[in-house]
């Protein structure tokens, strides 16, 4: 069992040395692919998922880069549930200051602009929808977890309510629909938006959308007025290359994390792999991959909407899983550990809108796979932790050997080709007699006369 563990953690390790240098050998991603179509660029940005601080660095970055390449406009396509409020107001101050044209295009069809993306569509200079998508709910919520009172959720909804408002007033469009999907949550559809002023009107695809903004004239960052030469009438193609940009490895990684069931199911992984490490010294891949996940884990914890007394319970329910482990057996502490972290895992993310909650089927397949963990692995490392040594004078117990010198009650006996003093509880054992070893006493065999006959030592 010890020599098959070694080598699966050899071959695991090996693993994780090529997934490793595969890993950096990706890192330095291209920043995107190019669609030909006239000499000035546009740069598309897909922004997706929540907006947090890795989707907030990649926008912004790309945002940066387009200013640095001079290029005519940037084209944020658009589809969030919501997010973190620091992120989005560091992303709306770049749009604000940016010097070229910024566009938000909700879509493909489906998508959404919610909460945090309602302010962003707002804050820039152009917003577009496509077919069969909404924007809006975008009251504030408690995104540090625990509970707030009456007076702190009004002064954030009021907060919250002018500074849309003052976006709407600025780009130009219907501050009615901005306050009331702040302090209301209301949503609405494409169709409604472009009759209400919400959004500057409607593009189904991205040719549609090049199309509708050409000739726009929008006023950037710097006070300077611009005008959008997208589309050429004479061909009815578009004027401008669309240079696709795209998150690096890192940033594709972070963003992931911060998904609640992979951050749940991380903190869980990376428990698992020290634990294990611990019954299992030494550094291996179970110690190494346990403390890459619990970082990653309580990296995507620090920045989602967290209620600690969640981790606290999933931590308590590892403790009463170890115990029960000690005890040998899946007894009353399994039941109070699985109790736990189902408990855990509901008051995790408990009051959080429903794109950054914890979907059921994660908290079951959490319990699934921790009662296999500790039924099988570490059953199977705990074993092997208290197997008896099998080498020093433990090791002699059993064996067959022969007395070198009288033993009454003390004399010499050799055995496994070495001589060793020897100690007997019977009357008296004389030279050249067999003896078996019972125990060991330090450095002193306790011994009895061999019975039925001489046998040979192994």
């Amino acid at each position: 069992m010890l020599s098959s563990l070694r080598g699966l953690r050899r071959a695991l390790s090996l693993l994780w040395l090529v997934a490793l240098v595969s890993g950096l050998v990706m890192l330095a991603a291209a920043p995107g692919n190019a669609q030909e179509g006239g000499d000035q660029t546009v740069d598309l940005i897909e922004v997706t998922g929540v907006i947090d601080p890795p989707n907030s660095e990649y926008l912004r970055g790309r945002l940066q880069g387009a200013q640095a390449d001079d290029v005519h406009a940037v084209i944020i396509q658009l589809d969030t549930p919501g997010g973190l409020d620091v992120s989005m107001r560091e992303i709306i101050q770049e749009i604000l200051e940016a010097d070229l044209p910024t566009i938000v295009w909700i879509a493909p069809g489906g998508a959404r602009a919610a909460s945090a993306g309602t302010f962003i569509t707002y804050a820039a200079n152009l917003a577009y929808m496509s077919n069969g998508t909404e924007l809006g709910a975008a009251t504030p919520v408690n995104l540090g977890g625990g509970e707030t009172n009456e007076t702190l959720t009004r002064k954030a909804t009021n907060d919250a309510a002018a500074f849309i408002e003052e976006l709407a007033l600025l780009r130009d469009r219907d501050p009615e629909f901005a306050r009331a999907a702040v302090e209301d949550a209301e949503s609405i559809g494409a169709t409604e938006a472009v009759e209400r002023g919400v959004v500057n009107g409607p593009a189904g695809s991205l040719a549609e959308l090049l199309e509708a903004v050409d000739g726009a004239t929008v006023t950037l960052g710097d006070g300077a007025s611009t005008t959008l030469e997208t589309w050429d009438e004479a061909s009815s193609a578009p004027s401008v290359r669309v240079r696709f940009q795209e998150m690096n490895l890192v940033q594709r990684l972070l963003h992931l994390v911060t998904d609640p069931e992979i951050a749940y199911l991380l903190i869980l992984f990376g428990t698992f792999g020290i634990i294990f490490e611990l019954y299992n010294p030494g550094i291996g891949l179970a110690g190494i991959l346990g403390a890459v996940s619990l970082l990653f884990g309580f990296y995507a914890l620090s920045v989602l909407p967290t209620n600690w007394a969640g981790v606290l319970l999933i931590i308590l329910s590892v403790i009463f899983l170890l115990v029960d482990l000690q005890a040998a057996g899946l007894g009353v502490w399994t039941v109070g550990g699985v109790a736990a972290l189902v408990g855990g895992g509901l008051l995790l993310f408990a009051g959080a809108p429903a794109a950054v909650s914890l979907s059921p089927w994660a908290i079951v397949l959490a319990v699934v796979v921790t009662l296999l963990f500790f039924v099988s692995v570490m059953t199977a490392a705990l074993r092997v932790r208290l197997r008896r040594p099998i080498t020093g004078e433990d090791a002699l117990i059993g064996t067959v050997g022969e007395a070198k010198t009288d033993i009454a009650p003390e004399g010499t006996v050799m055995t496994k080709g070495t001589l060793w003093r020897a100690r007997t509880m019977e009357t008296g054992i004389a030279a050249g007699a067999m003896v078996e070893v019972k125990a060991t006493e330090g450095l002193v065999l306790l011994v009895e006369p061999l019975e039925h006959g001489e046998r040979d030592d192994e």
